[in-house]
């Protein structure tokens, strides 16, 4: 809190003692409460982050009470709390937000109720619709880094505002569901938390040995009887055939194996291999954490995109362009992106393309020409040439042309790492199911399909400005189009939720940073 506003807060906190003293004992206990900064029995008991807006809601009501009318909590406070309980189903966690202590205090209003049980009461509330607010609204633990802030994002919340209409309003539950991330990817991801939290719940889901041999169709293993039922549990495999010859790896079984390996972004070939049997050993608390993950993430960029928009997702190694809000894609394909191993990652990043340049140089990046250029060069003097790259201005660039590493074409969204989607000549590369493989720029499958989109040229006219067209021919778009680099290692499409490696450990990180808000620091997933 900067000097100045420590000023104003004093001589609000002054105004409101005042009016307090000249009120009644209840008002006492709640500008008590504000002046302190703590609370006699919140968990997190300091709100100093909070104490202006806590200010702010009293002062606008004269010290009275919002939640409570007559000794006895409002049908608002009610509906609040039973929000606050369920907050688990949103991924948060209620006792973040006190709702068990929240709704023994409502039930013990009412009979010899002090002055002090309410006061303490309707600032504890107030305190955590706040605390919920701010979570739903914006995440528990969003990115403080610039480029991880959208220009799309929605104007911030006004708590003190919020929370005074909620005391009021005749629909609470739905004023509180508004905070959540619009659009369907938030509902299927809060269902299918659900689903995966009732597995957890399961006792009778079987577990499957490490050591079980690569099946493929027809081979018999009593493993495979453990592997209908997982299956089946899982969704992938009908009750009507998890039965059939059950120690035998089936057509049927074959068949449901391949939807869950298409589900966790593998080469969906039937086979029942170490990557496959690792991916069904996974705990289901485990996804549920990577489902809670993915709806903070979630919050952190609330778009509110009602044109044309291309989003990357990092660990799915996949790209969708949208027009509007349409949830289905009007493009869709495979990326690459920048390797873990070699520390090269693609940073999650907000932009907007402008242009993009057909038939591009390739500026190559010192750190490139110093560590693998120039060795290749000092040890074969056809290197250069053989590879079309010259020095240029005392810099090393590769001349246009099909073997150049950007390909044809290359899109560019400015933003504050450089890093852009480009076209390439190593299509092999989309093969493979694991696709970090670059310095930290995006190579895309179908760069000709993204150009149709971005320019809204026909095919003919981008594959002959490709192939024949001048070199390092920029072409403006007419109008910007958002750019949103992702790491969600779960998504969602046509309403099937599907799980991806955590290639950067970002959500390993994400959860302890988490963890770190609990009481005790106990996860609660």
């Amino acid at each position: 809190m900067t000097r100045a506003s420590r000023g104003q807060l004093a001589a609000l906190l002054l105004t409101l003692l005042g009016s307090a003293r000249a009120a009644d004992d209840t008002a006492a206990i709640i500008a008590s409460v504000i002046e302190s900064g703590t609370h006699p029995y919140l968990a997190a008991s300091a709100f100093a982050d909070r104490q202006a807006d806590v200010l702010d809601v009293y002062n606008a009501t004269a010290v009275r009470p919002l939640w409570v009318r007559d000794d006895k909590p409002t049908p608002q406070a009610e509906a609040a709390i039973a929000v606050l309980s369920d907050a688990g189903t949103r991924g948060l966690v209620a006792a973040d937000y006190d709702s068990a202590r929240l709704r023994d205090d409502a039930a013990r209003l009412g009979g010899h109720t002090t002055p002090e049980d309410v006061g303490r009461f309707d600032t504890a509330l107030t305190i955590a619709v706040m605390r919920y607010a701010s979570d739903a609204y914006h995440g528990r633990n969003p990115p403080a880094h610039a480029a991880d802030a959208s220009e799309e994002d929605p104007k911030p919340l006004d708590l003190p505002t919020f929370v005074t209409d909620l005391a009021r309003s005749d629909d609470p539950s739905a004023q509180l569901a508004s905070l959540d991330p619009p659009g369907p990817t938030f509902a299927r991801l809060r269902a299918a938390l659900a689903e995966m939290r009732d597995l957890a719940a399961r006792t009778d889901l079987p577990d499957l040995p490490d050591d079980l041999p690569t099946l493929h169709a027809g081979d018999r293993h009593p493993a495979v009887v453990a592997l209908r039922r997982r299956l089946t549990a899982f969704g992938d495999l009908t009750v009507r055939t998890s039965g059939r010859a059950e120690a035998v790896y089936d057509r049927d079984v074959v068949a449901a194996v391949k939807r869950f390996q298409a589900q966790h972004g593998r080469t969906a070939d039937g086979t029942l291999g170490k990557v496959t049997l690792g991916d069904l050993r996974v705990p289901p608390g485990a996804r549920a954490q990577q489902i809670v993950l993915a709806m903070e993430r979630l919050r952190w960029s609330r778009p509110d995109v009602t044109g044309r928009s291309v989003v990357v997702n990092i660990p799915e190694f996949g790209l969708r362009a949208f027009d509007g809000v349409d949830a289905t894609p009007k493009v869709s394909m495979k990326v690459v992106v920048g390797s873990a191993a070699h520390q090269t990652e693609t940073p999650i990043v907000h932009g907007h393309m402008r242009w993009v340049v057909f038939r591009p140089y390739w500026d190559v990046p010192p750190s490139i020409a110093e560590k693998e250029i120039l060795p290749k060069a000092a040890h074969d003097p056809d290197y250069l040439d053989h590879e079309h790259l010259e020095f240029h201005h005392g810099r090393i660039r590769q001349r246009p042309g099909p073997d150049n590493a950007l390909g044809l074409l290359k899109f560019i969204f400015p933003n504050p790492f450089g890093v852009y989607l480009h076209d390439t000549p190593k299509k092999t590369f989309f093969v493979r199911s694991r696709r970090d493989l670059s310095h930290g720029c995006m190579r895309v499958a179908d760069a000709t399909a993204l150009a149709e989109f971005v320019l809204g040229w026909d095919r003919d006219a981008i594959v002959q400005a490709m192939t024949a067209g001048p070199d390092n021919h920029r072409v403006d778009l007419r109008e910007p189009v958002p750019v949103f680099v992702l790491y969600d290692t779960v998504a969602v499409e046509d309403g099937r939720v599907l799980f991806f490696d955590d290639i950067y450990e970002y959500d390993a990180a994400l959860a302890h940073a988490l963890d770190k808000r609990y009481t005790g620091g106990v996860r609660r997933w």
